[in-house]
């Protein structure tokens, strides 16, 4: 019986070791094509570009491309982000998007102050972002 177990498992570690590798060598393929690419946009772009540029681009990228909600936060940007949503937010407290080139309230958020003032979707402004939306 333990000739068995043994046996049994040298057969499981091996054919998981190969899936493991064959994991791993595509992955590194990936990560060797990635580095060619860096190496030759580095000595050959019109501009000089930082390596931290690029592959911090290049995250953006890849995250970008998974769904709109998802990003890549370099750590500067990380830290400002804490630092302005700690403690209590503030605003009015609704939800805008743009329309056809109309700033549109899309609804206020519940128990902000445009909730309880009763704001409605149809708040509509045709000025840029910096100014106050005309009602």
């Amino acid at each position: 019986m333990f000739l068995v177990v043994v046996c049994g498992t040298l057969i499981l570690s091996s054919w998981l070791a190969r899936q493991v590798s064959a994991v791993g060598r595509d992955a590194y393929q990936n990560i060797e094509a990635f580095a060619n690419v860096l190496t030759m946009v580095q000595k050959n772009y019109v501009d000089e570009v930082s390596t931290d540029q690029l592959i911090d681009g290049a995250i953006n990228g890849m995250l970008s491309s998974l769904d709109p909600h998802s990003a890549y936060l370099t750590p500067d940007l990380y830290k400002e982000l804490q630092v302005d949503t700690r403690g209590s937010f503030g605003g009015l407290g609704i939800e805008i998007t743009q329309r056809n080139g109309v700033l549109t309230v899309v609804s206020p958020i519940e128990d902000t102050p445009a909730f309880r003032a009763g704001s409605s979707r149809a708040i509509r402004s045709s000025r840029s972002t910096t100014s106050s939306p005309r009602t």
